[in-house]
């Protein structure tokens, strides 16, 4: 259609800290996050086995949890108006599930999502019943 849009990433810089979608090592070790606009602690809880969570981590990304979670999901959008930068529009975690095709096939299965645990695998990791 000819359109064209100036897309920018915040890739390297601080703006994922800024926006609370990433968190410094201090403040993953203090539990003191803010995410997603409310306080939130990511670390496993004391004295619990998290060695789900690590698997979970690596099934997705191939990391352990806590560098899994130094960042969140998110996305910004912006608008510049003679000189003046102006933010439109944020959203984390579900408000993003509109960017991810599959989910919008599964909310309208006859289960939804049925999401109890970790609800997804690969294709390869189903039992052949």
């Amino acid at each position: 259609m000819g359109w064209s849009f100036p897309w920018a990433s915040c890739h390297g810089s601080d703006f994922s800290y800024d926006f609370q979608a990433a968190v410094t090592k201090e403040q993953w070790e203090s539990g003191a996050v803010e995410y997603n606009f409310r306080p939130v602690d990511f670390r496993p809880p004391a004295g619990k086995d998290s060695s789900g969570l690590d698997e979970f981590a690596s099934s997705i990304v191939g990391t352990d949890w806590a560098t899994y979670r130094q960042e969140g999901p998110g996305v910004s959008a912006f608008a510049l108006q003679d000189g003046a930068v102006y933010h439109t529009y944020s959203a984390y975690e579900r408000g993003l599930d509109s960017l991810w095709g599959m989910y919008q096939w599964l909310d309208r299965a006859p289960l939804g999502r049925n999401e109890t645990g970790f609800w997804w695998r690969r294709h390869d990791e189903y039992d052949s019943q």
